[in-house]
């Protein structure tokens, strides 16, 4: 059996068992400024991890 063949029964598999309700509710929305919040507050966390560092190996 070939790579083509385990790819097309693979997809077929997946045809099969999807349920559009369930991957629609599953839908995740993009929002920019939800993205753009939600990494300010990673780099702000960094930066806090950093000064807990310097402060331990000061």
């Amino acid at each position: 059996m070939n790579t083509l063949d385990i790819n097309t029964i693979a997809f077929q598999y997946l045809l099969r068992n999807n349920n559009s309700e369930e991957s629609s509710t599953e839908t995740l929305k993009y929002d920019p400024a939800q993205q753009i919040k939600t990494q300010k507050s990673l780099l702000f966390h960094l930066y806090d991890l950093e000064e807990e560092a310097e402060d331990i190996l000061a």
